[in-house]
């Protein structure tokens, strides 16, 4: 008889979960009749009532497992992480664990076998517990489900089951010099269970792309997680051909050959989502090296409040999505999140009443309301001869995957001149440089100017692990790379991630967006007609108000949003704000302190320029007023950075920055 049957039999002078959560303070009376009156059914049982408060998010699950300890006079485990000890695993069927949420964290001398689960007024889980194990009796421990599902996958996820392949696939070699035949092997074959382990495995931890990469004695397989790659496995050198060799062969390359990079595409089917995999071999020195990008069909849903946009840069973007015409692009690497914020700008402007087409090569994501086409170069389909069938098909929005040949930019430009809204990508580092490269594909200046409405640079920012943030300690190493003085930290609130299960101890948890808005009006589009320089088309897009990578990235930091180093990592130096203000540059010292914008260093110079004095700076004529203007009323300087004071010109950050 389990202990959690001796506790049932006192439920009716036990206090309801409810109220001991209402006496907490971490629920309101208000919130659970809410919760009262929300429960589900659940495969005919009716959801607890602890299960219908975390799942509306009035409190959080280990709040509720606390309270539910309480109730029924049971331990809480509070630890970071649940012990894995094999003997104990092997003790229960994966399967039953997995169902019930549980896991065997003990045995003691008497026979008991102590487990950690979320539910354990769930008597029929432990009775199957306890015949499985062989045990006395079992005692049950509250646990956060979080730190249950954590604990489960590493005791009988792929990590423990990829060593017993391997050996396997090493124990049925007859000839450890030559590969196995794929074409002969059963589905239930080492080497098969173990390319589609990994695939599983990659998609069980939210990565973008697998890495096989062969090297002298072993293999390395790596996943890119949130844009960072990670290790998580080695594949000893004798199981390495018939793994690559499967991967060649579920995409539908030749795997005799080897001297050539080839390209591939398969499709994995997992218990709840649909993958899509674009697959490429490259010839290395120590064999082939397999990448595979991961493309969920249908599972990546993001509303336009989930890239990362600012209110002021919504403000700024929004009204340009919902013109009746024009055309936006978003530049960025590959990774940068711009197929993704191109979906979330359609799936605004989904209705009933609006046309909306995609070209793109492949479809990565299923969109409804929207009806979208891939193109087969190998058939002729390119991105040109689809756009001109698809502007014969009455659109309202057209969305071109990528810009690749002047055919097509030429194309999307026209589009967006006879009332279409045309949104597309290019590979570009910033907003500005893709005006540069329309005109290196041949687009007229005059074109570019009339069409081209938005232009949107992205990275991707790690996001710090919401369960283990922590005041952040910077590096003077740090700020130097960053050009920030330890004023310019004060006042912000910096965080980063100490590590938890959560977020599988990396302190990251998620992404945000970077991005840097460019409205091409006014001052731009003349740049723009006039093929002006890059710097010039900067310089007039910052005095129109643009914030670059840079900038936006250090305001999230501030945020708590995201941390300094990831600043570091995927923004540069403003190379437009790198120099000083060209007034007083040649009159500050070697020892003066960044400013927080990276751009010209922190000076006090007196006396003031001249009376009457004039100079230029960006194109702006500037004269030195007669007569200085109280503090309380400063005057704008021409430099984003500098303003006047009454008789000095200081050169510093200015808030908010331009």
């Amino acid at each position: 008889m389990t202990e959690t049957a001796s506790a049932s039999q006192s439920t009716r002078v036990r206090r309801r979960i409810g109220e001991l959560l209402v006496d907490d303070g971490v629920l309101t009376a208000e919130q659970l009749q809410e919760a009262l009156r929300s429960a589900k059914v659940i495969d005919g049982r009716r959801e607890r009532l602890g299960q219908t408060i975390a799942r509306l998010g009035f409190t959080s699950a280990e709040n509720v497992g606390r309270a539910l300890a309480r109730q029924l006079q049971l331990q809480y485990f509070g630890d970071d992480a649940l012990p894995i000890d094999d003997a104990l695993i092997s003790r229960v069927p994966a399967g039953l664990a997995e169902r019930h949420s549980l896991l065997p964290i003990g045995a003691e001398p008497d026979g008991t076998l102590v487990v950690a689960c979320a539910d354990p007024t769930n008597i029929v889980a432990l009775d199957d517990v306890r015949l499985a194990s062989g045990a006395r009796r079992v005692r049950a421990m509250v646990a956060s489900p979080l730190l249950i599902e954590v604990a489960l996958r590493k005791a009988y996820g792929f990590d423990q089951r990829a060593g017993e392949l391997i050996d396997a696939m090493e124990a049925n070699r007859d000839d450890l010099g030559a590969d196995l035949d794929l074409a002969t092997v059963t589905e239930d074959a080492p080497v098969i269970r173990l390319a589609e382990g990994i695939i599983a495995d990659a998609v069980d931890a939210r990565a973008s792309d697998i890495h096989v990469e062969p090297a002298r004695l072993e293999t390395h397989v790596r996943y890119r997680i949130d844009g960072v790659l990670k290790q998580v496995m080695v594949v000893p050198r004798s199981a390495t051909g018939p793994l690559i060799s499967r991967l060649k062969l579920m995409s539908g390359m030749d795997i005799a050959e080897r001297r050539r990079p080839q390209d591939g595409r398969a499709r994995y089917t997992g218990k709840s989502t649909e993958v899509d995999l674009r697959v490429s071999s490259l010839p290395s020195m120590n064999g082939e090296t397999i990448v595979i990008r991961l493309l969920r069909k249908g599972s990546e849903r993001l509303d336009v409040a989930d890239i990362g946009f600012s209110p002021e840069q919504l403000a700024q973007l929004m009204p340009i999505v919902e013109r009746p015409q024009g055309l936006v692009l978003i530049t960025g690497p590959t990774g940068s999140g711009k197929t993704s914020t191109l979906y979330a700008l359609l799936a605004h402007l989904v209705g009933e009443h609006t046309n909306i087409i995609t070209v793109e090569d492949p479809v990565e994501y299923e969109l409804g309301g929207v009806n979208q086409t891939q193109v087969n170069e190998r058939i002729g389909f390119t991105f040109a001869k689809a756009l001109r069938t698809v502007l014969r098909q009455d659109p309202d929005v057209v969305m071109v995957g990528e810009i690749r040949d002047p055919e097509t930019a030429e194309l999307a430009l026209q589009a967006s001149l006879t009332g279409h809204l045309v949104f597309s990508t290019l590979h570009t580092n910033d907003a500005p440089s893709a005006v540069v490269r329309l005109r290196d594909l041949g687009i007229p200046p005059y074109l570019i100017a009339s069409s081209l409405s938005l232009v949107m640079a992205q990275r991707l920012a790690r996001s710090v692990c919401p369960r283990c943030s922590v005041p952040a300690e910077h590096t003077e190493r740090l700020m130097a790379q960053l050009h920030l003085a330890p004023r310019d930290v004060a006042t912000g609130n910096y965080r980063s991630g100490a590590g938890c299960p959560n977020c599988n101890h990396t302190g990251y948890k998620g992404w945000t967006g970077v991005l840097e808005i460019l409205t091409v009006d006014g001052k731009v589009r003349e740049h723009v007609a006039n093929q002006s320089a890059e710097a010039a088309m900067r310089t007039a897009a910052r005095l129109s108000g643009m914030r670059s990578l840079r900038e936006d990235a250090l305001t999230k930091a501030a945020q708590g949003t995201t941390t300094l180093e990831e600043v570091l990592r995927v923004t540069t130096t403003d190379v437009a704000e790198a120099g000083t203000c060209p007034v007083c540059a040649p009159r500050t010292s070697k020892t003066t302190t960044p400013s927080a914008r990276g751009a010209a260093p922190t000076c006090d110079l007196t006396p003031a320029p001249a009376v009457g004095a004039t100079w230029t700076w960006a194109g702006v004529r500037a004269r030195r007023a007669a007569r200085p203007r109280p503090a309380s009323r400063r005057r704008p300087w021409p430099c984003p950075g500098c303003w006047w004071s009454t008789t000095t010109l200081r050169c510093g950050p200015r808030s908010p920055p331009c």
